[in-house]
């Protein structure tokens, strides 16, 4: 018989604490917080792989529900790891230790950094979790084909959008112009949707969703790819980084003949 949802869900719970809490050690040792993005990407990896360990059997429908998260965690945690090699931490942490903060960083950080984002993952990962609990006998079903389809645009979305923005990136390291006229990436993928990245991610959690659906109850965990996409869309992601962005008259004009989200043509002006 396999683990049961809640052993599932405790198991995962238990791994993440016991890779997050040396982790938010060594953030305090180097002073660095930016580590725990590394290991957001991870965390589902670690997740699904747990989960799978508890697994009893092994059928074409765990192996697809297990597999697709570890292979994003994978590509997501080693570009991020490359990406943040050698970096100063990242500054939305070196604004947040400042002030009256400062005195009570490690309690913070603790809290609302690695403890936060460690829920984060233990609770958008219900698909995992639930699905591979609940499997029994599922099947590869239409769900599951629909879900991985969509999983797979999601995966494709993300990394060519990511690739695309480290190479202008690398392009344009030597500009040392005034900050209104520095260059904006407007083609590729990033001419029909200012945030392809993120919604490549959130087509592959509505997938991975669409696969757990397959298992009886399974559709309960439709707050995964909900919460997912608010964060990506409202929090952590699109709105935090636009509100600094926006500061900038390019950008500005991007923003208005470009989507926010999904791709869709270039408005004219």
């Amino acid at each position: 018989m396999n683990a049961d949802i809640w052993t599932n869900f405790g198991f995962s719970v238990l791994a993440l604490a016991l890779c997050l809490i040396p982790l938010w050690r060594i953030a305090l040792k180097i002073d660095d917080a930016s580590i725990i993005d590394v290991f957001w990407g991870a965390g589902f990896g670690i997740v699904a792989l747990v989960c799978l360990a508890l697994l009893d059997q092994h059928t074409p429908y765990t192996t697809l529900l297990a597999l697709l998260p570890i292979i994003w965690a994978v590509r997501l945690s080693t570009y991020l790891a490359t990406r943040n090699l050698g970096k100063d931490e990242d500054p939305r942490y070196t604004h947040m230790r400042k002030g009256k903060l400062a005195r009570n960083w490690p309690k913070y950080t603790a809290i609302y950094v690695f403890g936060l984002q460690g829920a984060l993952i233990a609770v958008i990962s219900a698909p995992i979790w639930w699905g591979l609990a609940a499997a029994n006998n599922s099947g590869i079903g239409w769900l599951s084909i629909i879900g991985a389809v969509l999983w797979l645009a999601g995966f494709v979305f993300e990394t060519v959008g990511d690739a695309q923005l480290s190479a202008f990136k690398k392009k344009h390291a030597g500009f040392d112009g005034p900050k209104d006229e520095k260059p904006v990436l407007n083609a590729g993928l990033w001419r029909y949707t200012r945030h392809p990245n993120y919604f490549g991610n959130a087509c592959m959690w509505t997938g991975i969703w669409l696969i757990a659906c397959q298992a009886p109850w399974g559709w309960v965990t439709l707050f995964s790819p909900i919460i997912m996409t608010v964060f990506l869309v409202f929090i952590s992601g699109k709105g935090l980084l636009e509100k600094t962005l926006g500061k900038r008259e390019a950008y500005v004009d991007y923003m208005e003949r470009t989507s926010g989200f999904f791709p869709l043509p270039p408005r004219k002006k």
